[in-house]
């Protein structure tokens, strides 16, 4: 068998050497690196919290909508949108002239019963006129002064004026147009804004008043509020199976505005010192939550070598000519030596991503309760984990990248490539 063997390496020798290389050529070959790219957190203690969530609408707690009781022609705006304004200040005058004749007459009326009043007492005094005349002289005096406080009144409804303190929300009313039986200014209290919510009755009991709420633009996630739970409703809605729940938002906050669409976050319950990973590392497959840790890849197992004398002669020599052909053990076949040169050397880490099946806990918006599956200090992976399958081999952000070549062609003494030497 071994002289068979040594014929045909004389044979390959006379024949010009392996297929396979150039004559002589230096081969350098750049390949990409295979491993995927990966970023990656250590498993740590951390604080989780349970919320109940639900949306809402801000609204002021006082609100009013002004319409004119009077109508006429507008003369005169005083406010815009945005202005503070005082309560009874005027923001608007309408004109009307018959209500100014009105007032004007009231007026006169009131002014000649008191002549006549004052004429009556005089009289009843000297006795020229009985009691019965001086009361009807006192009631006509009392009428006439209703009459002109009704007039002074209804001339007032000509002057639009805000009935609580707050900020002008609307402004619908224009100069030289017919008011009356519309609205005309939205005034608002930015002070005093709620959020009403309807939570279902099974988390009745996970509530109470004074409970920290947390408010954010459901198209803004930037817009931000904290609140607190003002009144809950004594009585559970049939129809819904809900109950009315009052959120105040603290005062001097300015990022959320009456009419504004909020998700409302009400922490309900807190696990300290607990194992976290980022909300971001959980991945659901099959409905089943898991993560992928990265891990050092395990090492080759070498050959035994107890064993038979024999095998490990047969071995030699097919690892020969496997290099002398492109074999298996270095050759340029398909799994030959070219790719032993592909891989990275010893100063590259080698690691791998594993699954993980773990039974989580409290999820809220930034980190996840893991009680199973998961050790602290495990790297678990936040980024590149959507794609990835058992035993893959990861890289991290800092990891060399190898550089890949060929192996360069041997020469021998005369300067020749030593695969074209002649047999």
């Amino acid at each position: 068998m071994r002289h068979l063997l040594l014929s045909l390496v004389f044979l390959v020798a006379c024949s010009g050497g392996p297929p396979g290389r150039g004559d002589g050529a230096v081969e350098t070959e750049a390949e990409p690196d295979q491993r995927l790219l990966v970023e990656v957190i250590s498993v740590e203690q951390g604080s989780v919290a349970d919320y109940l969530e639900t949306t809402g609408t801000v609204e002021s707690e006082a609100q009013a909508d002004i319409v004119p009781e009077a109508s006429g022609t507008v003369t005169r705006i005083d406010v815009e949108e945005g202005d503070a304004v005082r309560k009874g200040q005027v923001l608007a005058v309408i004109a009307n002239p018959s209500l100014d004749a009105s007032n004007s007459r009231a007026q006169i009326e009131l002014e000649r019963a008191s002549n006549d009043l004052e004429k009556a007492k005089q009289l009843h005094a000297d006795g020229a006129i009985s009691d019965v005349e001086l009361a009807g002289a006192q009631t006509a005096y009392r009428t006439a002064e209703t009459g002109a406080d009704e007039a002074r009144r209804t001339r007032g409804f000509t002057r639009v004026t805000s009935p609580i303190e707050g900020t002008i929300a609307v402004r619908d009313l224009r100069v030289g147009e017919v008011a009356g039986g519309a609205r005309a200014f939205q005034v608002v209290d930015l002070t005093r804004l709620r959020v009403i919510v309807q939570l279902p009755e099974k988390d009745l009991t996970r509530i109470s008043l004074d409970q920290p709420v947390h408010l954010s633009s459901a198209y803004n996630e930037d817009a931000t509020a904290t609140a607190t739970i003002s009144r809950i409703s004594p009585v559970v809605d049939a129809a819904t199976g809900t109950v009315r729940v009052t959120v105040d938002i603290a005062p001097g906050q300015d990022t959320l505005r009456p009419g504004q669409f909020v998700k409302t976050r009400i922490e309900v319950a807190r696990h300290d010192d607990v194992l976290t990973i980022p909300r971001r590392a959980l991945v659901w497959e099959d409905g089943e939550p898991i993560a992928w840790t990265v891990e050092d890849a395990p090492e080759e197992v070498d050959v035994d070598e107890d064993g038979p004398a024999e095998e490990d002669a047969e071995g030699e020599e097919s690892g020969f000519f496997a290099k002398l052909f492109g074999g298996e053990d270095g050759g340029e076949g398909e799994d030959g030596a070219e790719d032993a040169d592909r891989v990275p050397g010893p100063e590259v880490p080698q690691r791998v991503a594993v699954r993980k099946n773990l039974t989580v806990g409290f999820v809220d918006t930034e980190l996840v309760e893991v009680t199973t599956g998961l050790d602290a200090g495990a790297m678990v992976v936040t980024i590149g984990n959507t794609n990835l399958r058992e035993g893959a081999s990861v890289r991290l952000p800092d990891d060399p990248v190898p550089e890949v070549a060929l192996e360069e062609d041997d020469e021998d003494e005369d300067g020749n490539d030593a695969d074209n030497g002649e047999g």
